[in-house]
């Protein structure tokens, strides 16, 4: 092959199209509200609850090869249900978490890095009652190509698994209460959060 043909051969190959992995867009599969679980769990010595809630929203991004995303997942805190109707109305209102006037509570993935398998360290921000904090958690996600069991449950095109703990401070989100301060309602509140999200 003489050099005219190598330079033809060598800008050929290089314009030929390559394949590289990109970040592809999920949103969260909001109209399979039984795929989607938040619980919100306090403890102290004298009260203990759990609420739950399946309204949760988002959307993120994932490259299953390079195994890096981000995105934004979004509970609507005013739907959380402690099982006392009372106990949900106080949780609502302004002297606890004020979901009535601030429902959003929301998460954004400003970082994210593989630990090994499905688990991933996860850095970003929580938002809550109009307080915005830095946090730092780990999730496991998992991705499952489309196939006839995700069909099955009505989800369309490929689909993450995503399952997290979120572990707050009410005293860092502006929540200040004298029940907090006697021990009877305690100031560490645990976030857990299984949802799934899929790519069309």
């Amino acid at each position: 092959m003489n050099r005219t043909a190598q330079r033809l051969f060598t800008l050929a190959a290089l314009s030929l199209p390559v394949a590289v992995a990109a970040p592809v867009k999920f949103e969260v599969a909001t109209s399979s509200g039984n795929v989607n679980v938040v619980t919100v769990e306090s403890e102290t010595a004298v009260e203990n609850f759990t609420g739950r809630t399946s309204k949760v929203r988002g959307t993120l991004t994932f490259d299953p090869q390079a195994k890096a995303g981000g995105g934004t997942v979004i509970i609507d805190g005013a739907s959380i249900d402690t099982g006392i109707a009372a106990r949900n109305g106080h949780m609502r209102g302004a002297q606890w978490l004020n979901f009535d006037q601030r429902p959003d509570v929301k998460f954004t993935a400003t970082r994210v890095s593989s630990l090994g398998g499905d688990r991933y360290r996860v850095v970003g921000t929580l938002t809550m009652n109009g307080v915005t904090r830095p946090l730092t958690t780990e999730a496991t996600v998992r991705y499952t190509p489309a196939n006839d069991t995700t069909k099955a449950a009505g989800l369309k095109g490929n689909v993450l698994a995503v399952s997290t703990r979120f572990n707050i401070k009410l005293s860092d989100f502006g929540v200040k209460h004298r029940q907090i301060d006697a021990g009877r309602v305690s100031n560490d509140l645990a976030l857990a959060v299984q949802f799934v999200a899929s790519d069309q």
